[in-house]
């Protein structure tokens, strides 16, 4: 029993030592350098970085094409995952979102100083995505009969096409031990996630004078009667809060329509987000919506009609499960406080735990709210070390 014991505490040591900080921050860099802006680019330029990357490190690299230069990627270490050896599957998305202005010196030139990375997707999500490529060979070169495995989607920042297309082509009898989700959380330990479904609403009028508005049929009139209606759903879905998800919203993005102040409006369109609970789906939401219009719709010739854009479920992985505790123990024995939370952004992570039933949970370095999606985006470099560290021994603590 004690041998057993030193074999698996020298397996944790040699790990721990392959994990290079300099190395992580040049691969993060290396990432960033390879602007995959989304909309408006492609993540082809980034998945060849990645396939590099990889190659180094010992990894099988295997492209899923999505569209014309945006392939999912999938790097794998070790043999394919079977019932009697479980895999482990670390998740990240190789897209970021546009860099926009306000930004101090151009924003894919990554820049460290002062013990901090930046660039655009420093943190959401190159910085994680290194951390894990890093932890995963280190782990894989001291217990090589593991499977392990980084699957980098495209589209998570849009539409999400990326992993629909991965699932689509992929058993759901596949075995996961766990799915790791590396987006920033601060290194807490995510639990709990909702899930997000985009919606439109295309409101349709009749166009007259506005010296005579009644010979029309305002679609912004009725368009404000639906948004009336949104707002009274969500602040009923607030009122039922409970739970570390808390509930379902609602929120209008975008509203768009008319033609001049002289014109009745015959067109308004409306861009609504829905944040889902877990087990709660687009389709649902979707539901709901067509209702709220139904109840909103005069006999004044103005007829709606909502759509679902983009669905990602959302999910919760019990707080009691051993994935859970093997998290919070990595981190700790890094020196991180490792709280369990719930997050207030959607991933990917729900579409895992749907499809392959497997425990899931979110854990990587950097704020979602404090430095992602922002003008000088950055991570600190400690974080992506700890973060990698972190990733070695819990997977080494799974596969005991």
């Amino acid at each position: 029993m004690t041998d057993a014991a030193g074999s698996v505490d020298a397996d944790l040591e040699r790990a721990l030592a392959l994990v290079d900080e300099a190395t992580i921050v040049a691969d993060a860099s290396s990432l960033i350098l390879a602007a995959s802006e989304n909309p408006g680019g492609t993540e082809l330029v980034a998945v060849r970085v990645l396939e590099s990357i990889a190659s180094r490190l010992g990894g099988r690299s295997r492209r899923e094409p999505v569209a014309p230069d945006r392939p999912n990627l999938s790097i794998r270490f070790g043999p394919d995952p079977t019932e009697a050896m479980p895999g482990i599957l670390m998740l990240g998305h190789s897209d970021v979102v546009p860099a926009g202005e306000g930004w101090a010196a151009d924003p894919f030139n990554p820049r460290v100083a002062d013990g901090w990375l930046t660039g655009r997707g420093a943190a959401d999500m190159k910085g994680g995505i290194a951390a894990a490529l890093q932890a995963l060979a280190a782990v894989h070169t001291v217990r090589p009969e593991l499977p392990l495995e980084l699957l980098v989607t495209v589209d998570e920042e849009d539409l999400a096409t990326g992993i629909e297309a991965h699932l689509a082509a992929t058993d759901a009898a596949s075995v996961y031990r766990a799915c790791i989700v590396a987006e920033p959380t601060d290194l807490a330990v995510v639990i709990a996630c909702r899930g997000a479904a985009n919606l439109q609403v295309e409101v349709s009028g009749r166009a007259a004078h506005a010296g005579r508005p009644e010979d029309g049929a305002s679609a912004i009139t009725t368009a404000a009667r639906i948004v009336d209606w949104i707002a009274d759903d969500h602040a009923r879905l607030r009122a039922g809060a409970a739970g570390l998800l808390g509930s379902a919203t609602w929120n209008v993005g975008r509203i768009e329509g008319g033609h001049g102040t002289s014109i009745v409006p015959d067109r308004c369109t409306l861009l609504v987000d829905r944040r889902l609970m877990p087990g709660e789906t687009g389709a649902e939401a979707l539901g709901q919506l067509s209702a709220g219009i139904e109840g909103a719709l005069r006999d004044d010739g103005c007829t709606a009609e909502a759509s679902l854009l983009m669905e990602m479920p959302g999910f919760e992985t019990d707080r009691a499960h051993p994935l859970v505790a093997a998290a919070v123990d990595a981190l700790v024995a890094e020196g991180a406080p490792a709280p369990v939370e719930a997050w207030t952004a959607a991933c990917e992570g729900g579409f895992i735990a749907r499809h392959h039933g497997c425990p899931t949970i979110i854990l990587g370095p950097g704020d979602i709210t404090g430095q992602a999606h922002q003008p000088d985006e950055r991570v600190r470099i400690a974080d992506l070390h700890a973060a990698a560290r972190a990733y070695v021994r819990l997977a080494l603590h799974l596969h005991r």
